[in-house]
């Protein structure tokens, strides 16, 4: 049966050329769309958790006029359970360009993406990964169990492999190097019946290539739209109550070079405390002591001490302190 769709929303993350040559260059850590709240889902960070002021303080804000992100052949109609190929197309002028430093150093690309059930705040149909061709390489990511994104799926760009002379690397998912627009070629399958309203979330970035997140010259880029099915063929489910528990998800990436994203959960309204310790067991750097609603948030560290300079290479632990005084520690490694 054809479910009628007024309009498909969408809202996608392009985020390429990251801190992290290692690590996110490959794509985000999940749920850094930016989605509004959803039900009982927390509205969602986007890339600015990583993606700071660079270095006159000069934050990288949102949806600078100077680019554009769209999804381009959204079907105004669908027919459950059918494959649709949407275009993700991102354009932004670089005013100068900047300067490049072979072999890496290149502006880069790269995208995560969401379909969300209005109703229930979980993901609605699922994504193809089809024959996964370069530049077209994409892969599915989640998040841990206790977040409260658990039932949400997310597309995203594959990893670029740094510091090759292989031209074929010109082609790879995040587009290095290339000045724009890109457009990606991504596969929704839509759900089985009418699952009602649906939207597609995310947030963007412009990668400038200089390897670097905290503190880079990077543009975020958000969209968004809606959309309303036509009938009733299922009855969506309503959410069930969330059960939440105090988690801090493992760091990613880890081991870091410059950036490591800190996605934790808490169960009740209050003060958390993050901070950091080296292997001695002496507090190295605050990362976060600020009042949080109950659920799932980010935080990032840098890899830097209280004065702000760059601590040794090695073994350290993030420990993450919720309201109630519950503690959970995770081990990061520091390195080149």
């Amino acid at each position: 049966m054809r479910s009628t769709i007024v309009r498909v929303s969408v809202l996608v993350s392009l985020v390429g050329g990251t801190s992290l040559a290692l690590a996110l260059s490959e794509g985000p850590v999940a749920t850094r769309t930016g989605a509004w709240k959803v039900q009982n889902k927390a509205a969602e960070p986007n890339c600015t958790v990583c993606h700071t002021a660079d270095l006159s303080g000069v934050p990288p804000g949102i949806n600078d006029p100077s680019g554009m992100l769209r999804i381009l052949d959204v079907p105004t109609n669908y027919i459950p359970g059918n494959t649709y190929t949407l275009r993700v197309h991102i354009e932004h002028t670089w005013s100068p360009y900047p300067p490049l430093a072979p072999p890496d150093d290149s502006v880069r690309w790269g995208f995560q993406m969401q379909a969300v059930q209005a109703s229930t705040g979980d993901s609605a149909g699922w994504w193809v990964l089809g024959a996964n061709a370069p530049p077209d390489t994409f892969r599915i990511v989640r998040t841990a169990p206790t977040s409260v994104y658990k039932n949400r799926r997310y597309i995203e760009h594959t990893r670029y492999m740094p510091f090759t002379s292989d031209p074929f690397e010109i082609h790879s998912a995040n587009h290095h190097g290339q000045a724009g627009p890109i457009e990606w070629h991504v596969q929704w399958h839509s759900p089985p019946g009418d699952s009602g309203k649906i939207y597609f979330f995310a947030a963007s970035n412009s990668a400038n290539g200089d390897l670097a997140s905290v503190g880079s010259g990077d543009f975020i880029f958000t969209t968004a739209e809606s959309t309303t099915a036509g009938s009733n063929v299922d009855v969506p489910p309503h959410p069930s109550p969330l059960v939440l528990r105090t988690a801090l998800e493992p760091p990613y990436p880890n081991p870091m070079v410059k950036c490591t994203d800190l996605s934790f959960t808490i169960e009740r309204d209050g003060v958390v405390d993050i901070s950091v310790f080296d292997i001695q067991g002496r507090k190295v750097r605050a990362v976060l002591h600020e009042f949080r609603v109950a659920g799932t948030h980010a935080s990032y560290w840098d890899g830097k001490g209280e004065n702000r300079a760059r601590l040794k290479d090695g073994l350290y632990f993030i420990r993450l302190t919720d309201p109630a005084g519950r503690a959970v520690s995770r081990k990061v490694t520091l390195t080149h």
